[in-house]
């Protein structure tokens, strides 16, 4: 099943559900790419100072309950059953055919109605404008935000920059102050001040210059920039709780897993624990951030990719900014009964490794291990035999969700 964007069902559903979206006040956050870090740096600068609240993310990485959180951690299973069952069974009373997505966003409504949080953090899923996060009222809204903006989602968003952003700004809401990551593209930034001139919102650019005396323990040159949309954004919501202490307590507390992310696997086959970068890098603009981390990592290493791609991804744009005739590339498959998420499918290996030679993508040798585990044994026998090598699991979410479930 095709993504389907239009906001006519979820707005039938919220109405009969009795408007849970109207209860917290909002937060929204739109973007290519950094969306969930800048997410994820303002609810914890949001627990730091006291304030409740809650957060949507998408998409998830191990199951769909861990999109929602209360105060950064997971919301409980009963609570998620109870409101995912009272949202699904209300969809087929009624007959409106909402979508899984536009299921999963009101489920979250419902639970931080429910929960009683002051705000609420929301990630947009795909887009911005026709998304179903885009249902909060203008006047429970605080602050929106857009973080880097790239080509990705092309068939569904627009093949230009410009036609992808003015997706993105299509969360401006009049009369409430919006933020744009200041290292976009000319074009980008263009987009956004004419949307918010039209519909009349205050547009503030972000400055990763602007702060360094808060600094984020998140790897990557770029999450500077996401600090900065987050820290603007932050500074925008009118709270005393909120203080210069209470917001470095929070961004230095942050977490965002599968995003540069170093992590220890231990399987029953290993002699030690192995260390591995997971990153979810999975469109040319995250590539090349990707790149430039593993950089500054290149003279003391060479590398061995597990990699997985969702169906349809362009291969040069993908690979040309990280691997090199050094690196080592083991083209696997993540679980394709993704739950929530029915029309994503991962690229075939043998298709991968055809494409890349075709392509002449450098690289020192290709293995094609469909199950996902046995990839990584296999980059573990590697690594003991090839001295100065180091593990990096990218190309897709779904495969760092695998290989965390693993």
């Amino acid at each position: 099943m095709p993504l389907d964007l239009q906001l006519h069902r979820i707005q039938k559903l919220l109405t009969v559900l009795g408007n849970p979206h109207y209860k917290p006040q909002f937060i929204h956050v739109a973007g290519t790419n950094g969306k969930g870090s800048v997410c994820s740096y303002i609810s914890h600068i949001l627990s730091a100072s006291g304030i409740s609240n809650g957060r949507f993310n998408s998409p998830h990485l191990i199951t769909p309950r861990d999109s929602i959180q209360i105060d950064n951690m997971p919301v409980s299973l009963k609570l998620y059953e109870k409101c995912k069952k009272y949202i699904i069974d209300t969809d087929i009373k009624y007959n409106i055919g909402c979508t899984e997505f536009e299921l999963l966003t009101c489920t979250a409504f419902q639970i931080f109605a429910e929960s009683q949080v002051s705000i609420a953090v929301l990630e947009v899923g795909v887009g911005g404008r026709l998304d179903a996060t885009n249902v909060v009222p203008a006047e429970r809204t605080i602050v929106v935000g857009i973080t880097k903006v790239g080509l990705d989602h092309q068939n569904l968003l627009g093949k230009t920059l410009s036609e992808i952003a003015y997706q993105k700004v299509g969360i401006f809401k009049r009369n409430v102050p919006a933020v744009i990551d200041g290292s976009n593209e000319k074009d980008t930034i263009e987009v956004a001040e004419k949307e918010a001139e039209e519909i009349s919102c205050t547009l503030n650019i972000a400055k990763r210059e602007e702060d360094f005396s808060i600094k984020s323990k998140l790897l990557g040159d770029y999450q500077y920039d996401n600090l900065a949309v987050a820290l603007k954004m932050v500074s925008l919501i009118k709270s005393e709780k909120i203080t210069k202490e209470t917001m470095k307590n929070g961004v230095e507390s942050t977490v965002w897993p599968g995003r540069l992310q170093n992590y220890k696997l231990k399987l029953p086959e290993f002699k030690d624990k192995v260390e591995i970068l997971l990153d979810g890098a999975h469109n040319t603009q995250a590539s090349i951030e990707l790149g430039k981390y593993l950089n500054t990592l290149r003279t003391e290493n060479n590398f061995i990719f597990i990699i997985a791609i969702t169906e349809g991804k362009n291969l040069a744009s993908l690979f040309n900014p990280i691997i090199t005739s050094k690196d080592i590339i083991i083209f696997t498959q993540f679980n394709d009964n993704i739950e929530g998420m029915p029309w994503i499918r991962p690229s075939n290996v043998d298709l991968l490794k055809d494409e890349v030679k075709s392509q002449s993508i450098p690289h020192k040798e290709i293995y094609t291990i469909r199950n996902c585990r046995d990839a990584v044994l296999k980059a573990y026998e590697l690594s003991k035999i090839m001295p100065n090598t180091k593990i990096v699991v990218c190309g897709s979410l779904y495969l760092v969700a695998d290989i965390l479930r693993i």
